[in-house]
């Protein structure tokens, strides 16, 4: 069974490519369009199975009564990801995202849930997907409907099953709504723009000194692009930052940042079941995500070797992790 279970939404991507991004009322032109397979769950399944290997992950969703669904798990079969843990929802169509890239790699993103958003607490109590989430040694939740989510961050705390979640699009209900779940999950990922749908502010200290007052998750990463991402440890007080990877350095240009964030989450995960520590997955999870940014795809995550080679690459440019008091 697959060391893995991810949860979230599974899109198809519509990227259109334009020199910069449209103000308000304004027309650019689309000098490519690219066509493929994301979505937060998806893509975060696809970055762990990319480095846990086939038939390690198995990817709970929902698609639609189309022929965006049947490629999609064409795909991820390709992929080495169990599907049949995902649901179909007749007479929905799948999620679909349309996305404007520019020439920094920068996005904006307008997403159709379809499908996502009927997936419901009822299609976890299919036998396919209650078997593997007996047999897991990890949960990688990304943005499922709020009932899903709190039926999973539940059943992971029963089973002392780590929970690595990244609440994406699901930051809209609020810190409040989040909160009772956010202190069961074992590491919480959020970037610049969750963090201020939570706090009012993606300033890392004043995020910090938010969350001192509530009881927290074991972990929490902030995801700062490329100013790399900082780990709150609860246990030892402690933060441990590490840069973004120097990707100038190594000889490589950010051509598209969509999906970066999921494949942190995705790798950091990967390493997590691994039996790597808390430091060692930091680490991975930026290279992923750092090489993911370097590549058209919005899966654009590598294999562990060439990861790892990648990491021990850039240590010698200063991509090192480093600890100090909270």
């Amino acid at each position: 069974m697959p060391k893995l279970a991810a949860c979230g939404a599974i899109n198809w991507d519509v990227s259109c490519f334009v020199e910069r991004l449209p103000a308000p009322g304004e027309e650019v032109v689309v000098k490519r369009i690219t066509r493929v397979s994301g979505g937060t769950g998806g893509n975060t399944a696809v970055a762990a199975a990319r480095i846990l290997g086939p038939g390690q992950v198995g990817l709970i969703g929902a698609l639609g009564d189309d022929d965006i669904a049947r490629q999609q798990v064409s795909i991820l079969d390709a992929e080495g990801i169990m599907t049949s843990a995902i649901s179909y929802v007749a007479g929905e169509e799948s999620g679909q995202a349309h996305i404007l890239v520019d020439r920094e790699g920068q996005n904006t993103i307008a997403s159709h849930l379809g499908a996502n958003a009927r997936l419901g607490p009822e299609h976890l109590h299919d036998t396919s997907v209650q078997h593997l989430l007996q047999e897991c040694q990890g949960i990688v939740l990304t943005d499922p409907p709020l009932d899903v989510m709190a039926e999973l961050v539940a059943l992971a705390n029963r089973r002392a099953i780590p929970l690595f979640w990244d609440p994406g699009i699901l930051t809209n209900h609020g810190w409040e709504n989040l909160e009772p779940f956010v202190r069961q999950a074992d590491t919480l990922f959020l970037n610049e723009a969750e963090a201020s749908a939570l706090f009012g502010t993606g300033d890392t200290a004043a995020c910090l000194q938010h969350l001192r007052g509530f009881e927290l998750p074991k972990h929490i990463v902030l995801k700062r692009g490329h100013q790399g991402a900082i780990m709150l440890e609860r246990s030892t007080n402690t933060l441990m930052e590490i840069p973004a990877l120097p990707i100038k350095g190594l000889g490589l240009n950010i051509v598209n940042t969509v999906g970066c964030g999921d494949v942190f989450a995705g790798a950091f995960a990967a390493y997590r079941v691994l039996g790597a520590d808390m430091r060692r997955s930091l680490i991975m999870a930026s290279v992923a995500a750092g090489l993911n940014a370097t590549r058209p795809e919005t899966r654009g995550c590598s294999d562990r070797a060439t990861l790892e080679a990648m990491e021990r690459g850039s240590c010698k440019l200063g991509f090192v992790a480093e600890t100090k008091p909270c």
